[in-house]
């Protein structure tokens, strides 16, 4: 009698993401993209790679990027640059920087201050897929957070005490958000 075997793997924690979200990756260095488009494309079907801000604003223009990660020090254009730009663009986009030069001052306080996220290099692949996550997890709260502000009655109305979150919630975003709120509610009550 012959037996089976199976191989048990260890269980994937949930990603606060799908795998249709848009990632642009932009740096200079040919290897790092490389590593970047086959390590990411485990976890998203849609990785862009670019060695330029310039190849990064015209993906920007032409495809709903969900999140942008760049070196900060690139000929032309850095990555802070770069990080201003994207903001003019598209606010709800959440830009994380990540840099293996010595840095300056400035620069150093700008991408723990400013960006969304700071990675140094050398990376682990887990630091890597934890800094992921948390740009993702902004990039909903950012989108949320936009679609209440588009409905400006409601939001002035709520930041002036006229209207309940719940209130604004239900009718800016719709059930979605008024679901969360409740989620969000309930787990501070109990």
């Amino acid at each position: 009698m012959r037996l089976k075997t199976t191989r048990i793997s260890k269980p994937q924690p949930r990603r606060p993401y799908d795998r249709l979200s848009f990632v642009l990756v932009v740096d200079d260095d040919d290897s790092l993209l490389k590593f970047f488009k086959i390590h990411l494309n485990k976890f998203f079907s849609r990785v862009i790679v670019v060695d330029s801000a310039k190849d990064a604003i015209a993906q920007l223009k032409t495809k709903d990027i969900d999140l942008v990660m760049t070196d900060v020090r690139m000929p032309k254009v850095d990555g802070l640059e770069l990080m201003a730009k994207i903001r003019r663009l598209n606010p709800t986009i959440p830009v994380l920087l990540v840099s293996g030069a010595m840095l300056d001052e400035e620069q150093t306080k700008a991408c723990m201050e400013e960006a969304d996220g700071f990675l140094r290099k050398p990376f682990a692949f887990d630091d890597l897929q934890d800094f992921l996550d948390r740009g993702m997890k902004l990039r909903e709260a950012f989108k949320e957070m936009a679609g209440i502000m588009r409905d400006r009655k409601n939001f002035r109305a709520l930041l002036g005490g006229k209207i309940s979150p719940r209130r604004a919630a239900k009718t800016s975003m719709g059930k979605d958000l008024e679901d969360k709120l409740n989620q969000h509610l309930a787990m501070r009550v109990g």
